[in-house]
This record gives C-alpha cells, sequence and structure tokens, in this order.
C-alpha cells in the first residue's frame, strides 16, 4: 500500500465514520438507574430486589460489557496491522517511525503517572461510607477472592514469562483467548511483514483488514446504542446495593480525571510545546481547537483525524509526508488520556472496594495500561473492555465498572480530546526534529501570505 494511498484511505474511511450522537440518553439512562435503584433500596424487600437485579438488571449490563470484548480482538488487530502497515517502508520505519513511536510511548507514561499520582493524592473512593464498602466486600467477597488468585497468576507468567506473554504458540488461540499481549505483538509483526511486499500483494491483505476494522467501528457504534439501557441496569444494580451515597464519591472521581487531563494538556502538552516545538502555549492551544472541539464532540479521537491533518496542514504548516503516517500511526498506538483514565478509574474502584495495591501490583497495571491503551482505537467507550482486562489482571473485580460507566461519556470526551491533541503533538514534533519550518515560525506578514 503506497504512502499517499493508504493516507487518502484512512482519511475517506474517518470521514464517514459516525459520531455516535450525543451523551444526553446515556445521561437520561443515568438518572433512571438511580432512581430505580432507589425504589429498589427502600421499598422492595431484599428477597424480591435480589430476584429483579440477578434475573432482570444484570443480564442487560452483562450483554452491553460482553458486547464490548466481543469486537475487542478484531477491532485491536485490524488497527494495529493496517497502521503499522501504512508506514510504508523499512526506512522510514526505522527512523521516523521509531522516533514518533519514542515520543508517543513517553507522552503516555507520563500522563499514566499523572493520573497515577492524583488519584492516590486525592483519594476519592476513599470516601465512600463504611457500611458501602463492607457491603461491597460482602457481596463480590468470592469474586474479589477469584480475581486476586487470578491477578496473582497473571503476574507469575507476566514478570518471569513475558516471552510466553508476548508470543504465542497458536495465534487463533490466543484470540479466542483475548490474550492482548500476543494479539498486539502478532499484528505489530504482521504489520512490519506486509509493508515490506510489493503493493498488489499487501493490498490483497490490507483491503480486506480495513474492511473488517470499519465493520468492527460500525458495530460498536450499534453497541454503543445499547448503552443507556446497559447503564441504567447497571447503576440500578449497584444503587440498589450500595445506597446513593456512592454517587457523591463518583463525582469526586469525576473531578480528579478532569484534573488530570488538563495537567497533562497544559501541563505536559503545554510543555512540549514552548520548550520542544518552540510554539507558545497559548498559540498552539488556540489553532489546535478545531482539532479539540472535533474531538470532544465526537467522542472518537478517529473521527478528528481529518480536521486534525488540515489543521498540521494550514494552521502549523506540517508536511504531507510527516502527516501521512504518523496521523494514522497515532490514532493507533498513542491513547495519551485512555491510558490517564484507565489508571484513575481502575485505582478509584480499587479504593472503594477497599482493596489495597502494592507496589507491584500498581507497576503491574501501569505495565497493562500502556500496553493495553494502544488498542483502544480512538472509538467512543473503546477503553472499557481494555480496562476490564487490566482490573482483572490485579485482582480488582470488572464489574466494579458500573460504579463509573454512568459518567464515562462524558469523561470518553474529555480523553478523546487529550488523544487527538497528542496525536497532532507528535506529528509537530517529529516535523520539528526533521529540520521543518513551521508556520508559527515565520512572522505574521509572511505567514499570511
Amino acid at each position: 500500500m503506497s504512502k499517499d494511498n493508504s493516507n487518502e484511505l484512512n482519511t475517506e474511511a474517518t470521514e464517514l465514520k459516525p459520531s455516535h450522537g450525543s451523551g444526553r440518553p446515556i445521561l437520561i439512562g443515568l438518572i433512571a438507574g438511580i432512581v430505580l435503584g432507589l425504589i429498589l433500596q427502600n421499598a422492595v424487600d431484599v428477597e424480591s430486589r435480589n430476584w429483579i437485579v440477578k434475573n432482570l438488571l444484570n443480564p442487560v449490563g452483562i450483554a452491553f460489557l460482553r458486547s464490548l470484548f466481543m469486537i475487542v480482538v478484531p477491532l485491536v488487530f485490524t488497527s494495529l496491522m493496517t497502521g503499522v502497515a501504512q508506514l510504508g517502508s523499512t526506512e522510514k520505519l526505522g527512523r521516523l517511525g521509531g522516533r514518533i513511536v519514542a515520543f508517543y510511548i513517553a507522552t503516555t507514561i507520563v500522563a499514566i503517572l499523572i493520573g497515577q499520582a492524583v488519584i492516590m493524592i486525592a483519594r476519592p473512593g476513599d470516601g465512600v461510607p463504611r457500611d458501602v464498602v463492607v457491603a461491597a466486600q460482602e457481596q463480590f467477597g468470592d469474586q474479589i477472592n477469584a480475581f486476586k488468585k487470578s491477578g496473582e497468576e497473571q503476574k507469575q507468567a507476566l514478570w518471569p514469562g513475558l516471552v510466553e506473554s508476548v508470543i504465542p504458540k497458536n495465534i487463533i488461540e490466543a484470540m479466542a483467548g483475548g490474550e492482548m499481549l500476543a494479539i498486539i505483538f502478532v499484528a505489530l509483526l504482521s504489520g512490519i511483514a506486509l509493508m515490506t511486499l510489493p503493493k498488489e500483494k499487501a493490498d490483497l491483505i490490507l483491503g480486506p483488514a480495513d474492511t473488517v476494522f470499519e465493520a468492527c467501528i460500525v458495530v460498536v457504534g450499534w453497541i454503543m446504542k445499547l448503552a443507556p439501557f446497559a447503564v441504567a441496569a447497571l447503576v440500578a444494580a449497584a444503587i440498589s446495593f450500595f445506597g446513593i451515597g456512592l454517587m457523591k464519591n463518583v463525582l469526586l472521581y469525576m473531578l480528579v480525571v478532569i484534573l488530570g487531563y488538563g495537567l497533562h494538556l497544559f501541563g505536559t502538552f503545554g510543555l512540549v510545546s514552548k520548550y520542544l516545538l518552540r510554539v507558545p502555549v497559548k498559540e498552539f492551544i488556540k489553532r489546535m481547537m478545531p482539532v479539540m472541539v472535533t474531538a470532544f464532540s465526537t467522542s472518537s479521537s478517529n473521527a478528528a483525524i481529518p480536521t486534525i491533518i488540515r489543521t498540521l496542514d494550514k494552521s502549523f504548516g506540517v508536511p504531507e509526508k510527516i502527516t501521512s503516517f504518523s496521523i494514522p500511526l497515532g490514532a493507533t498506538v498513542n491513547q495519551n488520556g485512555s491510558a490517564l483514565f484507565e489508571v484513575v478509574a481502575a485505582l478509584f474502584i480499587a479504593q472503594v472496594y477497599g482493596i489495597h495495591l502494592g507496589v507491584a501490583d500498581q507497576l503491574t497495571l501501569i505495565l497493562l495500561v500502556l500496553l493495553t491503551s494502544i488498542g483502544v482505537s480512538g472509538i467512543p467507550g473503546g477503553s472499557i473492555p481494555l480496562l476490564m482486562t487490566a482490573m482483572a489482571t490485579v485482582g480488582i473485580p470488572p464489574e466494579g465498572i458500573a460504579l463509573i460507566l454512568g459518567v464515562d461519556r462524558i469523561l470518553d470526551m474529555g480523553r478523546s480530546v487529550l488523544n487527538a491533541v497528542g496525536d497532532a503533538l507528535g506529528a509537530m514534533y517529529l516535523a520539528r526534529v526533521e529540520g521543518a519550518t513551521l508556520l508559527t515560525d515565520l512572522p505574521i506578514e509572511v505567514e499570511k501570505k
């Protein structure tokens, strides 16, 4: 697949992706879930409440979450493979690819550390009423113990046997088992292999793979249409058992996540803009505003790709040869906002359940968040199933995601902004280190011409 054609195909496909609507239906579902949960807690006897939760509410929530899990493997594999193949040549992969991937990984690590710092300092999960924590531990005691045991087994395989975890004996078996490390490795390897083949041969694989990716996006759109009902069911089940006391802590959790977003956007990105790109922070934010608005309104950094490319060209003067591969690659592997969100959400839920994560557990969580965030692929709600995978590995019950799912759409908008701006920032960084002159370097009179 040639550079120009791959970029054209990628951009056109992105423009056709649906925005999945506003977050209002999910907020309505959240409110309905709270009301229903309070009714079940205060006006229904325990036996009837448990029956309703088990037989009516839980199946709806489980169906939604399992549907997201179902689509993860084909989505991650096809997006990573095609993204790497679109680099164009091994020479570019060695020079430009190495630099941009290193930049993306570095900023993602900083995002994770910021998220870890704000959640551990603020600790919004610690404020949950004691009876709620005790009730949660009693309700999910068996599951928590099972997840802890499973997490210990996976950690033993992760550190000493990392090679076995990354390189599968059977890729089909790895896909069936949802082994994300192996799937990511094979997708990257396949992308590099396809990149070395003649265009006509590579297109025989890349064409169908891109079609599968687009089909996955459509399926995710269908799944997200069910989100309001799933949110109502999941929140109602949680409130009926935990009570409304938890909601205050969820709002505090939201504020902590938003604080982390702000610190990374204006702190990390601002410092990179000022000192590495030599672009004033105010000017950078002003010119990047179309990208931010598009990503926020669509809740998708992929949907913002055409805007990113136009903004980098018209507002910053980044060469086309840089944007043609760095933006598609960034949309796949650079997920600053998603990584920050995942670590905050996981640690918040651990705090709510009274689960203490030691240094080894937190390092494992950081590594998993770094690796799994690569597969989020910039779609609305894409962080949730991968977050659940990371949580289970360190002994945090994935069903705890119900506590925050009702406010996730709002936070999804914010992390999409970080993902999209991070993609653009990486392209600008690569242009700068390659010696390109940006429009911000020119006098205003020259720039206007």
